[in-house]
């Protein structure tokens, strides 16, 4: 089965939560409105920065119908499915089969982990069957899967195997590997790129496609990153991957992943808290944020008007 390749960015998206921590849907119309605005090529939802492990099987279907009216062949809905939970994700990859997302993507299972890719795609196996007509990817996060298996051996395995493999989502910082699996069999697989804060890297090795989470409210600057690029004006592209890296450096200030959704809210885009156990911001955390953001000049190229302006 052949997918088109994804050209441009794909916005890993945040899950809304309410103040009182239940799923909010109702925000979904208006990131999507947000992102398509910003010439996001679709969204990746329920992976790490959308807190997929930490919602519930039922959250997660709830979430796959509120993006579901929003997937296009122009705007991609690509669902995370979650791990470590096989059956599960069997009843996850048939709703999105159901609902006909673009696309799902498992990540390794990271509590009782795979040693041999042999494994690995024993497990996906029966997951990617169960919607045979969405792309499927693997969410390659050895960062935080601890799982660090030779992708160019998960790409002859799995795509012998699994009709509907697409590629990876590959967030690793192996450019060698990245690289290699780029030109495997002449380039057959879409291989994203998943590291913002070194994105010029991966164009340099070829990414054409690419994957993050910052691109939710700093689309402009990856987007200008990108053109310069592509006009082969390095100085240029260097400036908005120093901005990126300035920007990402925030987040060890500001509870990690929590610092993203902050953003969100400081936007005009507020997609409430984290959930524990990611460390929660206070209001004083807020203001501070909003110095910092200020001081870069980051509401002149966010992707959003700064709230109340």
């Amino acid at each position: 089965m052949k997918f088109k390749k994804i050209n441009g960015l794909i916005a890993a998206t945040f899950t809304p939560f309410c103040e009182n921590g239940s799923l909010d849907e109702r925000k979904i119309p208006i990131l999507a409105r947000s992102l398509s605005a910003n010439r996001m090529a679709g969204v990746f939802i329920a992976g790490t920065t959308g807190e997929g492990a930490a919602m519930t099987h039922d959250e997660k279907i709830t979430l796959f119908e509120a993006w579901a009216p929003f997937s296009s062949p122009e705007f991609k809905v690509m669902a995370m499915l979650g791990g470590t939970n096989q059956k599960e994700a069997v009843s996850l990859a048939k709703k999105a089969h159901e609902l006909g997302l673009y696309g799902i993507a498992l990540t390794a299972p990271y509590y009782m982990r795979p040693n041999s890719v042999k494994q690995l795609v024993d497990y996906y196996e029966p997951i990617a069957a169960a919607a045979p007509g969405q792309a499927f990817y693997f969410y390659h996060i050895p960062l935080l899967s601890k799982v660090e298996l030779p992708m160019v051996d998960f790409l002859e395995e799995a795509g012998r195997r699994i009709p509907n493999f697409a590629g990876i989502k590959y967030t690793h910082n192996d450019l060698m590997e990245f690289n290699k699996c780029l030109r495997y069999q002449a380039g057959k697989y879409d291989i994203l790129w998943g590291w913002d804060e070194t994105m010029l890297a991966g164009l340099s090795m070829g990414a054409k496609g690419a994957v993050g989470s910052t691109y939710n409210y700093a689309g402009p600057l990856y987007q200008n990153l990108i053109e310069a690029f592509q006009k082969q004006d390095m100085e240029a592209a260097r400036h908005w991957q120093e901005k990126s890296i300035d920007l990402i450096s925030l987040f060890a200030h500001y509870g990690g992943a929590a610092c993203g959704k902050a953003i969100m809210k400081l936007c005009g885009l507020d997609c409430g808290q984290f959930r524990y156990p990611v460390q929660q911001l206070d209001k004083n955390d807020y203001m501070k944020l909003e110095k910092d953001l200020d001081q870069q000049g980051f509401f002149q190229w966010s992707s959003h008007a700064k709230q109340g302006q």
